[in-house]
């Protein structure tokens, strides 16, 4: 759980990838407090035709593209078809524009869907967190898009373990070192 809290505060990591069963890191997510609903979008993948369609890829992305902008976490759950368009913006891969006459910096990322892309505004703040079933991610997820991801196991039995290891030890002996 501390190494899930870390990668959500600091800024210039890896997104982040959390491997689950059941879908109960969504929950845990939320439920814990380690993200505000108020500041993340969640989008959810899906294997019926229609949603499947060009036409509701560009929507889901145009929804990262707000977010990214937004500076807000995007928690994408089992979304296998859209990993291809956030390609740049899993290899953060940013275009920085300086203006001279403000003085301001901006941060670009490409966003691709087939042959059409375009750049977008990313907000420093801005975090994806993919949630994936574990087997699916071991036994269907190309090797090179699990590189691009810290990954975390994070079911609730990881949580009960993390508390149980940590939590009193820490609350009787002042530190977790004695574990």
């Amino acid at each position: 759980t501390e190494l899930v809290r870390q990668n959500l505060a600091e800024r210039g990591v890896r997104h982040l990838m959390l491997l689950t069963r059941n879908v109960a890191a969504l929950q845990l997510l939320f439920g814990s407090g380690l993200l505000d609903a108020a500041r993340a979008e969640v989008l959810f993948g899906s294997r019926f035709p229609e949603d499947l369609s060009e036409l509701q890829l560009v929507r889901q992305v145009n929804r990262v593209k707000l977010a990214m902008a937004k500076g807000e976490t995007v928690v994408l759950v089992n979304h296998d078809n859209i990993y291809e368009a956030l390609y740049d913006v899993l290899n953060q891969r940013y275009l920085v524009q300086h203006d001279p006459a403000t003085g301001l910096r901006r941060k670009l990322l490409r966003l691709a869907i087939g042959s059409r892309s375009q750049l977008c505004a990313v907000h420093d703040a801005f975090k994806l967190v993919v949630i994936v079933e574990a087997t699916h991610a071991y036994n269907n997820l190309d090797l090179p898009l699990l590189n691009r991801f810290e990954k975390q196991l994070f079911t609730p039995r990881s949580m009960v373990k993390s508390a149980v290891l940590v939590g009193p030890w820490r609350a009787t002996t002042g530190s977790s070192d004695s574990i």
